[in-house]
C-alpha cells in the first residue's frame, strides 16, 4: 500500500520483522545468541545485552528535529525537496523525509533506484548520468513498464543522449518518454557541461529526440572549491546565475514543453541557491540535500545553511559512534576500539564526546583524535583525564555519509536512550 508520501508502506514497515544475527556489526551482546527483530528490540537500552561495541547510534528525536527543521525550509521558500537517499540508503529515513512534504527522491545510481524502488518510491531523480549497458537498459524498461514510477536523469553531452536514445528505442515502448535535466558544471567539478553554449547543444539534441524529454537544468555546487564560507555563498551564488541563465536561455528557445525544473542544492549551500533561484515563476526549483537528515560534528556542524538562516533553529547531530577505550598505552594517550572501518574520516576525524565508565561519567574535554587506522584510534588526552581500558566513548562524526555505509543496522534511541527502532541500510 503506497504510503502518504509516495512509497510502500508496509514493505518498509516489514522491515521491523527482519531477524538480527548476533553476527552483525554492534550486536552480539552477552543476550544476543539468536536472531532477534527490530521490533523485538524496541524498549531495550544499551546496557540490557543485546548490543556490542563499537556500535552506532541514532537519536530519533534529532532525526526527527532536522527533518521537520528541512521541511519547513523548503515550505518557507516554496522550494520542492528531492532529499539525496544516498547519504543513509535507509528506507526507514526516506520513508520519514517523504513524510514530512519531501516530494521524492534523489540517488546516485541506477542501482540506488532500483532498491528504493523495491520500496515503493514513486517519484526517483538519478542525479548522475547514465550511460553503462545494465543501466540504460533497466531505466528503459522502467520507464516502458512501470507505469506508476515517474524516474528522471542528467544528460550533459551528445554521447549521453545517444545512448539513452538507443536504449529507449531497443528496450523501451513507442509511447514512453524519459525526462532528463541537462547538467551544467563548473571548472574543475565533477560531471556536466562546461558551457552554456555546450548545454544548449545538449539540450536542443534531447529536443530532436522522439524518447527524452527536456525537464530542467540541474547542478551541484557542493564541488566549488572556496577559502571560506563568505567565500564559498558567493561561488555558489554565482555558479546558480549560471543556471538561470541557461535556464532562460533554454526556455526562451522554446525548449521544453512545460514549466522546467531548476535543481540544485547539497548540504552546504542550499540558502544560497534558493536566494538566487526561488521565487521565480519561470521554473520550479528542487533541492536535492541529504545530509541534514543527521547532521553531523564536522564538516556540517561548520557550514549549515540553517545558522545563517534567520528564524530557523539549527539542526542537531542526531549520529554517534560508540566505541570501547582498548588501550592507555603511553602517558596522555588513549586507543579506542573504532576505525576507517566504523567512522567517517574523508571531511575530518571522529570528536569525542563524552565518556562512560561503567554509569559513571568521564570527562574527556581537551581529548583529540590524531590518528585512525582501520580499527583503531589514538587520541592525545590531557594529564587529568581518567579515561581506562573498558570504559567507553561517545564519537561525533564529521560527514554522515560515510559512517552509514560501514553499517547495516543501527539502533534508534530516543533522549533517555531506550531503542525505539533498528534502521536497517542497503549499501
Amino acid at each position: 500500500m503506497p504510503g502518504a508520501g509516495g512509497y510502500d508502506h508496509g514493505r518498509v514497515l516489514a522491515l521491523r520483522s527482519e531477524p538480527i544475527a548476533p553476527e552483525e556489526k554492534g550486536f552480539g551482546g552477552p543476550r544476543h545468541r539468536s536472531p532477534v527483530t527490530p521490533a523485538a528490540l524496541s524498549g531495550s537500552r544499551s546496557e540490557d545485552g543485546w548490543l556490542s561495541s563499537p556500535r552506532p547510534v541514532l537519536s530519533s528525536e534529532a532525526v526527527r528535529h532536522n527533518i521537520e527543521t528541512m521541511a519547513a525550509f523548503c515550505r518557507h521558500h516554496g522550494v520542492s525537496l528531492l532529499p539525496h537517499a544516498k547519504t543513509t540508503m535507509a528506507p526507514q529515513l526516506v520513508a520519514q523525509q517523504l513524510d514530512a512534504g519531501a516530494v521524492g527522491i534523489t540517488v546516485a545510481t541506477v542501482a540506488q533506484a532500483r532498491l528504493f524502488r523495491t520500496f515503493g518510491v514513486e517519484r526517483i531523480l538519478i542525479a548522475n548520468q547514465v550511460v553503462d549497458p545494465a543501466s540504460v537498459a533497466w531505466l528503459a524498461t522502467a520507464v516502458a513498464d512501470d507505469r506508476a514510477l515517474s524516474i528522471s536523469c542528467y544528460v550533459d553531452s551528445l554521447t549521453g543522449v545517444e545512448l539513452l536514445q538507443d536504449a529507449l528505442s531497443r528496450y523501451g515502448s513507442a509511447a514512453a518518454s524519459l525526462p532528463v535535466l541537462v547538467e551544467l558544471g563548473h571548472a574543475a567539478g565533477r560531471t556536466g557541461a562546461r558551457t552554456a553554449d555546450d548545454a544548449l547543444a545538449v539540450a536542443s539534441a534531447v529536443g530532436r529526440s522522439a524518447r527524452l524529454r527536456l525537464a530542467g537544468v540541474a547542478g551541484f555546487e557542493g564541488s566549488i572549491v572556496a577559502d571560506s564560507i563568505d567565500g564559498g555563498y558567493r561561488a555558489v551564488a554565482e555558479y546558480c546565475e549560471q543556471l538561470a541563465s541557461v535556464a532562460t536561455q533554454m526556455s526562451d528557445a522554446a525548449l521544453f514543453d512545460e514549466t522546467p525544473v531548476v535543481s540544485a542544492g547539497g548540504s552546504a549551500y542550499f540558502d544560497a541557491v534558493v536566494a538566487v533561484l526561488a521565487g521565480d515563476s519561470a521554473w520550479r526549483v528542487v533541492l536535492r540535500s541529504g545530509c541534514y537528515v543527521t547532521h553531523d560534528h564536522g564538516l556540517y556542524a561548520s557550514v549549515s545553511p540553517f545558522g545563517r538562516t534567520p528564524g530557523l533553529t539549527n539542526p542537531v547531530a542526531a549520529l554517534e559512534v560508540v566505541a570501547p577505550v582498548l588501550s592507555r598505552p603511553e602517558p596522555g594517550v588513549a586507543v579506542v576500539g573504532a576505525g576507517r572501518r566504523d567512522v567517517s574520516f574523508d571531511s575530518g576525524l571522529p570528536v569525542l564526546l563524552s565518556g562512560l565508565s561503567g554509569a559513571t561519567p568521564v570527562a574527556v574535554a581537551g581529548a583529540v583524535v590524531t590518528r585512525i587506522f582501520d580499527q583503531h584510534l589514538v587520541v592525545s588526552l590531557p594529564d587529568d583525564c581518567e579515561l581506562a581500558p573498558g570504559d567507553e566513548v561517545r564519537l561525533g562524526i564529521s560527514h554522515p555519509c560515510t559512517t552509514f555505509d560501514k553499517w547495516r543496522w543501527l539502533p534508534m534511541v530516543d533522549a533517555d536512550g531506550v531503542v525505539v527502532d533498528v534502521v536497517r541500510t542497503f549499501f
